[in-house]
């Protein structure tokens, strides 16, 4: 197969004009040409991706904290219902947001494999359970914008569905589930405060 680079040399070098299919070939393979440069250039964000039940999802990589081994879980009286109690992870405190019942997803019983996801997000700080990791992915930009499918409640959680390695990633929407675990208190005027009232 001929080298697409060759080719539109080939046609531009020519002496003899070129026919309206070699223009058309010409055209077409330039427009290939920088779609690819471009596709090239697009910058690569890094997911953090997990099992929450059987659903993949992913969070941005530079927004995990770190990802723990199960901690002792602590309820707190008068929470959010979307509140699981908080966790103590090197002295300071985290509340654990059931994701599960945000995107109505049966809850699992923690397992060896389960795992917390300390995610920071501006001034919040949260946790996330996890029922199993996978592996860091890298995705383009442009896979992290559009719309989901899926007309649920549940879909404002989840920012897009990135097809990847034959199955459906979804990337949740952090700024939705904060909002919905703070309601009316996520606006929080203390630039020291956590934003997420528990």
């Amino acid at each position: 197969m001929s080298d697409p680079q060759s080719l539109i040399s080939t046609f531009e070098n020519s002496d003899e004009p070129l026919s309206e299919a070699e223009r058309l070939a010409l055209e077409l393979e330039k427009r290939a040409q920088a779609l690819q440069t471009a596709d090239m250039q697009e910058p690569l964000v890094s997911l953090l991706t997990f099992y929450l039940g059987e659903e993949w999802f992913a969070v941005p990589l530079d927004q995990v904290k770190v990802v723990s081994r199960l901690l002792e879980v602590t309820p707190v009286p008068g929470a959010s219902p979307y509140v699981l109690g908080v966790i103590n992870y090197k002295s300071a405190i985290y509340p654990v947001l059931d994701v599960h019942q945000l995107l109505e997803l049966e809850a699992n019983l923690p397992t060896r494999a389960s795992r917390f996801i300390i995610i920071n997000y501006g001034r919040d700080a949260f946790a996330v359970l996890a029922d199993s990791m996978t592996e860091v992915k890298e995705v383009r930009q442009s896979d992290l914008t559009g719309q989901i499918m899926v007309s649920q409640d549940v879909t404002i959680y989840v920012n897009n569905e990135i097809a990847l390695d034959g199955k459906l990633l979804g990337y949740l929407n952090l700024e939705a589930i904060i909002r919905t675990v703070a309601g009316e208190e996520y606006f929080n005027p203390d630039p020291n405060g956590a934003g997420i009232k528990v």
